[in-house]
């Protein structure tokens, strides 16, 4: 009885720590006004409301870009995530995504880069997407 008590709580624990790190990459996903800005106004912080869900850009002070997918419907998806800036495009390695999932890349940059102009990207089979471009 101990055992299956144990397991219980370390399932518990374990999926408690799973919604607690996927919320905020979600949350922040989770709005996109038609202007291309997220609930924080921030236009370091800029997105892309599309039919399956919202594709969204971040820079931060430190140099780090992500970008994110939040599909909120339709058929899974390989996708790659990536960024634009001075010209020049990268990105991570193709991924699954399929309804409900929020997946996201990063790349860590210099500091300097901060400011930037710098767009996000999402590619797939189907097409590809990009958000407004995020500065300062």
């Amino acid at each position: 009885m101990r055992r299956r008590a144990n397991a219980t709580l370390i399932a518990l624990a374990v999926a408690a720590g799973s919604v607690m790190f996927s919320a905020p990459i979600a949350s922040a996903a989770a709005y996109c006004d038609s202007s291309g800005y997220t609930e924080t106004s921030e236009p370091m912080e800029r997105c892309t409301s599309l039919s399956n869900g919202i594709l969204f850009v971040k820079q931060s002070s430190s140099g780090v870009v992500s970008t994110t997918y939040a599909k909120t419907g339709g058929s899974t998806i390989s996708a790659q995530l990536g960024y634009s800036r001075s010209g020049t495009s990268h990105y991570a390695s193709a991924v699954s995504i399929s309804s409900g999932q929020t997946k996201s890349a990063k790349w860590s940059l210099s500091a300097s880069a901060y400011c930037t102009n710098t767009i996000g990207l999402l590619k797939y089979s189907g097409g590809s997407y990009q958000t407004p471009t995020s500065h300062c």
